[in-house]
């Protein structure tokens, strides 16, 4: 999160800044999420303590190896890119990052504005990437990691801001994306649980 000291402190917010239908085949935005009642709203709420808990666990354990966290914020937007209608997409991506900077106790609006920036390269890819593989999920995390930082260096330029410096960009993108992509897999196995399993290319917007 954003602080006075900067953006280069890692915590629960994702690891880096708190002390620490495009096209055709858009899918619907419900298209794969679990259905309404009980079910639907116990399965959000684990989904949403496993992810603080586990986003926690995973900044202190790369605290102390002085690097950057995986990104599970990142990745449930990105998931969520790829479940449902783009507006809807933007819309939960933004909600999913101000509640990572109310967790992180930063700058308020500044990871909801950045998982949005990675949602936007996201839906891109989802309309012009048929494959559904490793190339996907690749492309996919790239994508999201350089929208969101992209996004970063705007509000920062924006603001008139030296918070973010060539030294911050070297030292912890690499290790961001590499934990974030090394994290992917087993993550999806809650997501698949929490949110629903991603629609298939025959699923049209609802």
């Amino acid at each position: 999160m954003l602080s006075r000291r900067g953006l280069g402190q890692r915590g629960m917010g994702g690891g880096r800044f708190n002390r620490g239908g495009l096209g055709r085949g858009a899918l619907g935005p419900r298209a794969s999420l679990p259905q309404r009642g009980p079910a639907r709203v116990f399965r959000a709420v684990v989904y949403a303590a496993l992810l603080i808990a586990a986003q926690g666990l995973l900044s202190r354990l790369a605290d102390s190896a002085g690097l950057a966290a995986p990104d599970l914020f990142l990745l449930t937007a990105v998931a969520l890119a790829w479940r449902m209608a783009p507006a809807w997409a933007l819309v939960a991506a933004y909600g999913v990052g101000l509640g990572q900077d109310l967790l992180g106790g930063g700058v308020l609006g500044l990871h909801a504005a950045g998982l949005a920036g990675a949602v936007l390269l996201v839906l891109l890819i989802r309309r012009y990437v048929a494959d559904s593989g490793p190339l996907q999920v690749v492309l996919s995390v790239v994508g999201a990691v350089a929208g969101e930082w992209l996004t970063f260096g705007l509000l920062a330029y924006w603001l008139r801001s030296n918070l973010i410096t060539v030294n911050l960009l070297l030292t912890t993108i690499p290790s961001l994306l590499i934990g974030t992509l090394l994290a992917y897999p087993l993550w999806e196995w809650a997501v698949r649980w929490g949110i629903g399993p991603r629609p298939g290319p025959q699923e049209k917007l609802a």
